[in-house]
């Protein structure tokens, strides 16, 4: 269960992303919500009066107490002790907690036929602990820091597109009077014009023409955070999923942001537990080993330059992403660190169930050279010299016996292959 929410989640982000709370934002209202409960706990607290005497501290429902014995013993001592006023100092002692326990500890037997009466209807004394002092502290934190990520996104979602929006247009006009709206809406013609010519000159890719182009522009300052929909024109214009891009890694500080890595993202809707990730990413920040390892873990990293390329592919989806045009930024920051503007052309098609996947593009090599390769030369066979041949041995006539012996010699053997001659068995005696 936790998983597939986790898997949720992660599918619905980058449509979550752009309306969730900066964490510094997050941050900043859980300290003034502290600092707003030591003002009014510690520095200037709130002043009650008019009370009931089962909220002052005990020392001053003590003293209430002994002012109503100090009441009964006038009115005994003056003889004007009625059953009315009887009934007033039960009701008196029943405004305090406890009144027995407080009668009996201050000694005032006079009143205990009150306090025993008053006893049944008197409130009980809340018990100080360590719970119950923090407690404003902790869940006040929790309670604000999730409800400021709701409010946020209830906000980006309906509050801001159907009130906000319509009255920001109406009081700047419909083409837009300051210069990041000029801006964007600049940007928006240039990115139509672009994507309609690249659909004109463009020749036919190897996985025939594409059900969806985009163009996506990127220039600094731009509150950079493109979507597009993916939907099939030749089929009713049938919705496929999403795509985009968005900021991924910044370097320095300041203002305009100085971009070192965009994301490219891809939605299938018959996919919808994960959404792939891809990453353009700058030279300086691919060459640094720490930012590498945080940008990997979002998918692969493609080195940004002019025609590189980057793909995604789901079971029923193929995107390819193409820098159309780029340049770095200069300045005191290292060079080719962050991007002074990008055309980022983004391309998707359908795809067909159990096809190949696409060819992959030869991986983009970084901007250094391997140390090079150290070389072993294997040492050279060894030669074998036979040695001098021997003189041949001197040959020795053979023995001659005297005295008419004749030597011994071994009896003919006996054939005993029964197999006519294709075996040489000896007997066993």
């Amino acid at each position: 269960m936790i998983g597939k929410i986790r898997d949720t989640i992660t599918g619905l982000w980058p449509v979550l992303k752009p309306y969730i709370p900066k964490r510094g934002l997050v941050i900043g209202v859980v300290v003034a919500f502290l600092i707003g409960l030591v003002w009014g706990y510690g520095l200037d607290p709130v002043q009650f009066y008019n009370g009931d005497p089962s909220r002052l501290g005990q020392g001053w429902q003590d003293e209430w107490v002994r002012l109503i014995a100090d009441r009964y013993n006038l009115a005994t001592s003056n003889s004007v002790v009625t059953d009315e006023f009887r009934a007033s100092i039960t009701s008196l002692l029943r405004s305090v907690d406890n009144p027995s326990e407080i009668i009996s500890r201050l000694g005032l037997s006079e009143l205990n036929e009150f306090a025993a009466a008053a006893q049944q209807g008197s409130p009980n004394a809340p018990q100080p602990n360590i719970l119950a002092t923090i407690r404003p502290w902790i869940l006040g934190t929790i309670l604000i820091a999730v409800g400021l990520v709701i409010g946020s996104l209830l906000f980006g979602f309906y509050i801001s597109p159907m009130v906000v929006e319509p009255i920001r247009k109406r009081i700047r006009g419909t083409q837009g009077t300051d210069m990041a709206a000029a801006g964007k809406i600049e940007d928006i013609k240039k990115a139509r014009q672009m994507a309609q010519d690249l659909k004109k000159t463009e020749p036919v890719s190897e996985l025939g023409p594409p059900v969806a182009t985009h163009v996506s522009i990127y220039t600094p300052g731009r509150a950079y955070d493109d979507s597009f929909s993916i939907e099939d024109k030749n089929k009713n214009d049938e919705f496929l999923g999403e795509c985009g891009a968005v900021i991924s890694e910044t370097i320095g500080s300041g203002s305009p942001e100085k971009v070192s890595a965009i994301e490219l993202w891809l939605f299938d809707k018959d996919d919808f537990v994960r959404t792939l990730t891809t990453v353009f990413v700058s030279e300086q920040a691919y060459n640094d080993p720490a930012v590498r390892s945080k940008l990997e873990t979002k998918g692969d990293l493609v080195i940004a330059k002019p025609g590189a390329i980057a793909r995604l592919e789901t079971n029923s989806l193929r995107l390819q992403a193409q820098i159309a045009d780029m340049a770095y930024g200069g300045g005191d920051l290292p060079p080719n660190s962050y991007f002074e503007k990008m055309t980022i052309k983004i391309q998707a098609w359908r795809r067909a169930p159990g096809s190949a996947p696409a060819p992959v593009a030869e991986p983009v090599a970084a901007s250094f050279a391997p140390p090079p390769q150290a070389t072993f030369a294997p040492p050279p066979a060894p030669t074998y010299t036979p040695p001098p041949s021997l003189p041949p041995a001197p040959q020795s006539a053979p023995p001659t016996y005297g005295g008419g012996i004749t030597p011994l010699r071994p009896a003919p053997r006996q054939d005993d292959d029964p197999f006519g001659g294709t075996g040489d068995f000896t007997p066993v005696n």
